[in-house]
């Protein structure tokens, strides 16, 4: 609360108040407080959340399937399984339940994610790269993998490489890493579209020239720029980079493909508000990849986003079941069933 607050007061000191930017947050917020009240009550034990992250993630998968199929008779049209967004309208580019691709991409990802720390929980250590072929997850990992590389999202590839730290360590780089450049050689090998986006925008990022990689790759380029732009061009003497601009006309919002800035609409003080939110909230360790994922995925801001709002969800949940596990105090249905 008061995070808006500070945004309401701003918004009004500048004198642009707009309930598309306010209002959607202000609920979005109440949203999220109705349903922080819910976890910490215990509404969701470790194997009941994992259960409907594994039933989010076969849902995905097979209605991109039956999207796949529709196509594939002919039928280009079926409200039903989400086929009337005539853009997408191709074998290589659907968008299962959400939007578009990209979308699915972020939730299948952070879903995914969500699903391994609930089982590491559950038994006291990570898994291994061969532990989740195994027949309880092997469903659940095959239409994962199917929806992630035949969606038609170059951001489903960046989810999988980020998501693939979580199986590195000093024992298993030695075959983990062969791996992921086979796969990614593999990519090249077959001219996949979105695995090039990826290395053009890749190759362009290590510049660090924004113009370039608006040049290069406009798409992927719009959710990498404000993030540099936040540790490259933030002036600490200006006033504007501690309130945010003076106008928030659509043509200067930060989430545009513009130069400027991550903090440019609200200001450092709003950002930093919202990082204690993040941390304190939802994201257990700083040092993550759900930082990772809330960085490429989210901008490292908290949008008027539905799939922002939906990853926070998850990741607040896991959250709190891994600070339940380091107290001692998590009940699983097992032992709830015991008693």
């Amino acid at each position: 609360m008061g995070y808006w607050l500070v945004i309401y007061f701003l918004s009004l000191f500048k004198g642009e108040m707009r309930f598309s930017t306010l209002g959607f947050l202000a609920m979005y917020l109440m949203m999220f407080i109705t349903y922080y009240d819910f976890i910490i009550k215990g509404t969701f034990t470790l194997n009941y959340f994992q259960n409907i992250l594994k039933s989010l993630i076969i849902a995905y998968g097979i209605i991109l399937i039956l999207q796949q199929c529709c196509l594939l008779v002919g039928i280009r049209n079926m409200p039903i399984i989400n086929l009337q967004n005539q853009f997408f309208l191709s074998i290589t580019k659907l968008p299962s339940l959400t939007l578009e691709p990209s979308h699915s991409a972020r939730i299948l990802t952070v879903a995914m994610l969500g699903y391994l720390r609930c089982e590491e929980i559950s038994i006291s250590r990570k898994l291994t790269l061969r532990e989740i072929f195994d027949s309880k997850h092997r469903r659940v990992i095959a239409l994962f993998f199917w929806a992630m590389l035949t969606m038609g999202s170059g951001t489903a590839f960046v989810g999988i490489a980020i998501l693939s730290l979580y199986f590195i360590t000093r024992h298993t780089a030695i075959y983990v890493v062969p791996l992921l450049l086979g796969c990614f050689i593999l990519g090249q090998s077959m001219e996949l579209q979105q695995m090039k986006r990826v290395e053009i925008l890749a190759k362009a990022s290590m510049t660090g020239n924004t113009k370039k990689m608006q040049e290069e790759e406009g798409s992927g380029a719009v959710r990498i720029i404000p993030v540099l732009n936040l540790f490259t061009k933030t002036d600490l003497t200006k006033k504007e980079t501690w309130i945010g601009q003076q106008s928030m006309k659509k043509d200067k919002a930060w989430w545009l493909k513009t130069d400027k800035s991550i903090i440019d609409q609200y200001g450092l003080i709003a950002f930093l508000i919202s990082m204690l939110l993040v941390y304190s909230c939802m994201i257990h360790r700083f040092f993550s990849i759900e930082t990772l994922f809330f960085l490429f995925f989210m901008g490292f801001s908290i949008n008027n986003i539905y799939y922002s709002w939906g990853c926070l969800m998850v990741m607040t949940t896991i959250g709190w079941l891994q600070k339940q596990k380091e107290q001692g105090i998590l009940i699983t249905e097992n032992e709830m069933k015991d008693e």
